[in-house]
């Protein structure tokens, strides 16, 4: 309780500090935001690299990885047409997005993801989305070798990933109230958070598949579940709460659930419930994600993408650490 309080101590207080104009220009942030993770990423690569039964345990991480991808992609998008089924709403872009546009006043011109200037009427290409996870894959990779190349150390690198992470928190809270996502008002609408509290629960249910299937406890299961695409944060989390190879697969296991997002949204948009095609995207619905989407779906699945992802995003740091301690 004490981890979870602390990073949320880190995340809101970056966000205070740009609500009082301390913080410094979105761009600096994200500069600094881009440092910290390669530097944790780095961190995490070299600390399996540097220890031999990490190092041995490389197939275990692999496939728990791509096991949890899937079964948390296919988890979302049951539930999804669950709710679907008895909430109509959920399943239909135009109703939902209308609503998300009415409670929150977002338009498809004026959402505030980083990535808006290529959502109405650009070209999309998959693979130019896919070049930024590569490249975090390749700074965990070069760790990864450097800790395997040098002498095993005689100090564990934990403290200075664990202020790295509390800096970068604080650095993504920043950057989250910069963005001006409308959270009070986004909470009072039933219709909008009911997609991504489906997809909230159906990850985290499919993920205790893992459980009998590799032995794992219920808790790091679903904390393993519950990192929702963003491979950024959740891996490196769970990294920093003892289990760097439950770390390492769930950095893989949600930087696959990206790479199949991209993959699967123009083919779950074409179906009965096209909300799924928001709801594989997981936090990435609100940026990476978000500019297929609106050419999947339309410019009135812009709001409900945006707030979809941002409602995820804000879920990860308090229940990857919550479900870690169980």
């Amino acid at each position: 309780m004490i981890q979870i309080l602390v990073l949320l101590a880190f995340l809101f207080g970056g966000a205070l500090a740009a609500s009082i104009r301390l913080a410094p220009k979105p761009r600096v942030v994200e500069v600094s935001i881009t440092a910290a993770l390669w530097l944790l990423l780095f961190s995490m690569g070299f600390r399996i690299g540097n220890n031999p039964e990490l190092v041995h345990s490389i197939g275990t991480i692999g496939l728990l990885g791509f096991a949890s991808a899937v079964f948390t992609i296919a988890g979302s998008c049951i539930a999804v047409v669950l709710v679907s089924h008895f909430a109509p709403a959920v399943g239909s872009v135009r109703k939902i997005g209308t609503a998300a546009q009415k409670e929150n006043g977002f338009s498809a011109a004026s959402s505030g993801p980083a990535d808006s200037e290529f959502v109405v009427g650009a070209s999309y290409s998959v693979l130019a989305r896919l070049k930024p996870p590569a490249i975090l894959l390749s700074v965990v990779v070069a760790g990864f070798i450097a800790g395997i190349a040098l002498p095993r150390l005689a100090f564990d690198p934990g403290l200075i990933t664990e202020w790295t992470l509390n800096a970068l928190l604080f650095l993504i809270g920043m950057q989250f109230r910069q963005s001006q996502v409308p959270l009070a008002s986004m909470l009072r609408s039933p219709a909008v958070v009911a997609l991504p509290l489906a997809t909230a629960v159906g990850s985290m249910a499919a993920g205790l598949l893992l459980v009998p299937f590799f032995s794992l406890r219920v808790g790091k299961a679903l904390a393993l579940a519950s990192g929702f695409g963003w491979y950024s944060l959740s891996g490196v989390l769970i990294s920093n709460l003892g289990d760097p190879v439950l770390g390492s697969s769930a950095f893989l296991a949600n930087m696959i659930r990206e790479s199949l997002g991209l993959i699967l949204i123009p083919v779950l948009g074409q179906t009965r419930v096209p909300t799924m095609a928001i709801s594989v995207a997981g936090a990435t619905s609100m940026d990476v994600s978000l500019p297929l989407i609106e050419q999947t779906l339309g410019p009135e699945a812009v709001p409900l993408s945006f707030i979809s992802g941002a409602f995820l995003s804000a879920l990860v740091p308090v229940l990857v650490p919550l479900f870690m301690k169980l």
